[in-house]
C-alpha cells in the first residue's frame, strides 16, 4: 500500500488533508460505491498518522455523506444523492438549456440596484439601475450552484420574482425579445464565504467553481451578466473542440489569456 505524505506545513490540519485525499478518491471513482475503504490501521500506515487523526477524517467523510458503516462495521462508499451533471460546452444555447432543465431554482433575492463594477461597465444605462437576482439551483434536492444575475432594467421589468422561480432566465429574456448570439466567459476557482457556504450546504472555505458569463445579443449588446459559484462534486464542465479550432489556434500562435470583458466573445459558454 502506497504511503501518502501529509504534513502540518501544508497549511491544513492532518485529518482534513486525509479527508480531501479520500474524498477525491471517491469522487473520481477510485473507490466505487459499495467498496470498502482501507481499515483504520491501514490508513494510519498509509498516511503515517495516529489512529485518532484517521478517525477524525473518517468522521468528516461520514458527515459529508460519502461513506457509511456496512456489514461487520466495514466502512464503504455510499451512493451519492444526485449525479454530477456533465454538460457539453459545444454551444451557448445547449448549456443554457441544460442548466434550466436539470436543476430547480429558488429565488433568494430580487430587486433593482445601482450597477457596480463589471455590471456597471457592461449593463449601465445612464442613471437607471439594473435588476439583480440571487438564486440557488438544486438537483434532486441538493444545492448545486449559487447564481447572481444582472440584467438591464428594461428587460428586468418584463418578469417578476415569482416567474423567475418557475421559468429559466434565458426563457424570460427570449420572451422579452432577446436573441442570445454569443457569450464571454471566465472560469476560475474561489473559496466559499459564510453566506454562500450556508446556501450551498458546504463548509466555509470550501473550494467552488467560479464561472462568470456575459451574454450578448445579435447586435453585440450585453443583456445579462451572471456570477455562478458551483459545488465541484455536483458540476462538471466538458469542452468539445472541433478540428478547425485547433488549426485556428496553431496558425495564430499563443495568445495571453484575458478576462471576459476583454475578449472578443469567441469562447463557448455554459450557465444556469
Amino acid at each position: 500500500m502506497n504511503r501518502i505524505a501529509v504534513a502540518r506545513e501544508m497549511g491544513s490540519p492532518l485529518h482534513h488533508q486525509i479527508y480531501l485525499v479520500l474524498a477525491d478518491g471517491i469522487s473520481t471513482g477510485r473507490y466505487a460505491v459499495g467498496e470498502a475503504l482501507p481499515t483504520e490501521e491501514q490508513l494510519t500506515r498509509m498516511f503515517s498518522v495516529s489512529r485518532i487523526t484517521v478517525r477524525r477524517a473518517m468522521a468528516s467523510l461520514q458527515d459529508a455523506g460519502l461513506i457509511e458503516r456496512g456489514a461487520g462495521r466495514r466502512t464503504v462508499v455510499k451512493p451519492q444523492i444526485g449525479q454530477a451533471m456533465r454538460m457539453p460546452m459545444s454551444s451557448v444555447i445547449e448549456n443554457i438549456v441544460a442548466y434550466g432543465t436539470e436543476t430547480v431554482a429558488k429565488v433568494l433575492e430580487f430587486g433593482y440596484v445601482e450597477a457596480r463594477g463589471f455590471a456597471r461597465e457592461k449593463l449601465w444605462q445612464g442613471d437607471r439601475p439594473v435588476q439583480r437576482a440571487v438564486r440557488v439551483r438544486s438537483q434532486n434536492g441538493v444545492p448545486v450552484m449559487h447564481l447572481v444575475s444582472y440584467v438591464p432594467e428594461a428587460l428586468g421589468r418584463t418578469f417578476t420574482a415569482d416567474e423567475l422561480n418557475r421559468i429559466p432566465l434565458y426563457k424570460l429574456l427570449a420572451r422579452a425579445g432577446v436573441k442570445i448570439a454569443g457569450a464571454q466567459q471566465l472560469v476560475s476557482a474561489s473559496l466559499a464565504e459564510p453566506l454562500v457556504a450556508s446556501r450551498l450546504g458546504v463548509k466555509v472555505g470550501a473550494a467552488l467553481i467560479d464561472l462568470r458569463s456575459l451574454m450578448l445579443d445579435r447586435d453585440g449588446r450585453a443583456v445579462e451578466y451572471v456570477e455562478m459559484l458551483a459545488v465541484p462534486e455536483h458540476l462538471k464542465l466538458r469542452y468539445d473542440m472541433q478540428p478547425e479550432q485547433f488549426q485556428s489556434s496553431s496558425s495564430s500562435g499563443p495568445r495571453a489569456s484575458r478576462a471576459p470583458h476583454e475578449r472578443a466573445g469567441r469562447a463557448r459558454s455554459g450557465r444556469k
